[in-house]
């Protein structure tokens, strides 16, 4: 297997303008209580694989800055008449991990949980900085994508 170099992998994460798979416009409120998106994300050409669920990374340059945004798809909430139990306790743990400085966790139409991040720099985002997001997204969500498989 093949590992392509540091430039391959920032002009994959490269998105035209306005095409980022997130706006901040998107995310709501829902009535149980936890963020929620309308739309779901694009797929883009930047992947990757950790704690056995895909990764999505896209970056958009904006003049000197770059926005940065990582997702992944993590499962559905189970609709009540499924699994009323589970369903109460995963949008409870959905409610409790509000406030995390480096990650959301959203619940998009048709019940998907989306794991979502976003920076903004004030210079052209580098591989370097892609890691970083990366091992902060990972190193953050970990101990509540732990908490979330027991009811997924």
């Amino acid at each position: 297997m093949s590992v392509p170099d540091l430039n391959t992998i920032q002009s994959l994460a490269v998105v035209p303008d306005g095409a980022l798979p997130i706006t901040p416009d998107s995310i709501v409120m829902t009535p149980e209580g936890v963020l929620g998106i309308a739309k779901p994300p694009k797929p883009c050409k930047l992947t990757f694989m950790a704690d056995g669920l895909p990764f999505n990374i896209a970056v958009r340059h904006e003049g000197d800055g770059s926005v940065c945004q990582i997702w992944a798809d993590l499962g559905h909430v189970p609709y009540t008449a499924q699994a009323p139990e589970r369903r109460r306790a995963l949008l409870a743990v959905l409610r409790g991990i509000e406030g995390l400085p480096n990650v959301r966790f959203i619940v998009q139409g048709g019940q998907k949980i989306i794991l979502f991040s976003e920076i903004t720099l004030e210079h052209h985002a580098s591989p370097e900085d892609l890691f970083h997001q990366t091992i902060l997204v990972l190193q953050e969500a970990r101990p509540f994508l732990r908490l979330l498989a027991e009811y997924l």
